[in-house]
């Protein structure tokens, strides 16, 4: 069973049996992911965040981040907005990406952001920026749950 697979599963079961706000983890081999689910319906799913683990590596070079980063940026294609790699930090051991051209609502600008690390972990959040109050917040990632799926199964290609 795909990773995709195993979260449709547990998304369904989520539906019948657990009241949201609540974290969703599946593992598939070296892939491990949690939703942190805010809302959910048989047609979507409102995330604060997705966060993926490949568990099978333990450091990651630089190099390989950025590698990762230009996949991922290449791969998902079908969010909101385009993605980016905006900022390698090697010292840090950390990849940011955003949206390239965020999406603007009334005075805020929203946007996703995604860090990859060293230790393999990808997160994933949606991020508004207010412009009149200069400051930013998380915001909810709403998907349908066949983006979700098909995120999931992108990710963890990508960080082959």
């Amino acid at each position: 069973m795909t990773l995709s697979r195993k979260i449709a599963a547990a998304l369904d079961e989520n539906t019948r049996a657990y009241n949201p706000p609540c974290s969703v983890t599946v593992d598939d081999g070296p892939d491990r992911l949690t939703l942190e689910i805010a809302a959910l319906d048989s047609v979507g799913v409102a995330l604060d965040a997705l966060e993926y683990a490949a568990t099978d590596r333990r450091e990651w070079t630089p190099q390989a981040l950025d590698a990762w980063g230009a996949r991922l940026a290449g791969r998902v294609t079908y969010l909101m907005e385009p993605l980016k790699v905006l900022e390698a930090d090697g010292g840090a051991g950390e990849v940011l990406l955003r949206s390239e051209s965020p999406s603007r609502r009334d005075d805020s600008r929203n946007f996703y952001e995604i860090r990859l690390r060293r230790d393999g972990t990808c997160r994933i959040e949606r991020m508004t920026f207010d412009e009149v109050g200069r400051r930013r917040a998380r915001t909810r990632c709403q998907l349908t749950r066949e983006v979700a799926e098909r995120l999931a199964d992108d990710i963890a290609a990508s960080s082959r």
